[in-house]
């Protein structure tokens, strides 16, 4: 390939989609707290980008060249270089913030980059991994930018960060629908091709209103205040979306509604317990 070739392939291995939720959420983990302090904000972001373009890369090598799943946009040289790099990168952000007294937050946060080496090799060939690793990732990445401000978990955003690993879960098998026949093909045991298309409906609805029942739980538990609520008729709304829409119009129904799910838990916690967002808008308390 030629150097041109190769910039365009590392640009299209950023993958936005998946990118953008893990490092806003972290972030927001971050706004979570009392007080910010922006650079410790913006080096864990940036170790969380660092981690997700791992995963990237070792996805492109592994579905490209070892399986042949695809096309290649980047050799197989190319691809292990950009996982070095990235995989410095990631180390070197890391010991950043460790340096800066983020320790709770590094713990957090190195887990992502296993998950990133093994997401292609390992996780994406069994029904449950490839459900659940990446709202995994994504809740990590929610937690540590939470604890790189605190360094301390509070439940409420420990809460948060586990009906994230639900709802996006469920999410997951609507989107694994969409990819049954071809991952069928590949050899790929996602929780569609492993129990059929009804079957696996009914188990991400069932996600869905695991989600919603979560919530009303942590709310009577004290754990999260009343406004979360709101989540849990987001996730209804969710799990009937599963079985009662065609899966195309579910799965953007579905991943439209996972902002205001998010926006719900988010709120609820910020305004309860304060927050640099709730401070400004004046919601605390």
């Amino acid at each position: 390939m030629t150097g041109t070739h190769t910039a365009r392939g590392v640009l299209a291995t950023v993958q936005p989609t998946f990118m953008l939720p893990a490092v806003g959420l972290a972030l927001a983990g971050g706004a979570l707290a009392p007080t910010v302090s922006l650079p410790l904000a913006a080096a864990h972001a940036a170790t969380v980008a660092a981690a997700l373009y791992t995963a990237h890369v070792v996805d492109e090598y592994v579905d490209a060249h070892v399986r042949g799943e695809h096309d290649p946009v980047l050799s197989a040289t190319a691809a292990t270089a950009a996982a070095v790099a990235s995989s410095l990168g990631f180390s070197a952000l890391a010991a950043l913030l460790w340096a800066a007294g983020a320790r709770e937050a590094v713990a957090a946060t190195l887990p992502l980059w296993a998950l990133a080496v093994l997401h292609a090799p390992v996780l994406d060939t069994h029904p449950l991994s490839v459900t659940v690793d990446y709202p995994v990732g994504v809740a990590l990445a929610f937690l540590g930018g939470y604890l790189a401000q605190t360094g301390r978990l509070a439940p409420g955003v420990a809460a948060v960060a586990a009906l994230l690993v639900v709802s996006l879960s469920g999410l997951k098998v609507s989107i694994d629908r969409l990819d049954r026949e071809f991952d069928r093909t590949i050899g790929k045991r996602t929780l569609p091709v492993l129990l059929g298309d009804r079957a696996s409906t009914r188990v991400g609805a069932a996600i869905h209103a695991l989600a919603a029942a979560l919530v009303v739980g942590f709310v009577a538990a004290a754990v999260l205040p009343p406004l979360a609520l709101v989540a849990g008729v987001v996730a209804l709304a969710d799990a009937a979306l599963a079985v009662a829409v065609a899966p195309r119009w579910s799965v953007r129904a579905q991943m439209a509604l996972a902002y205001p799910f998010t926006a719900a838990l988010l709120a609820a916690q910020c305004a309860s317990a304060g927050c640099v967002a709730a401070e400004t808008a004046g919601l605390a308390g």
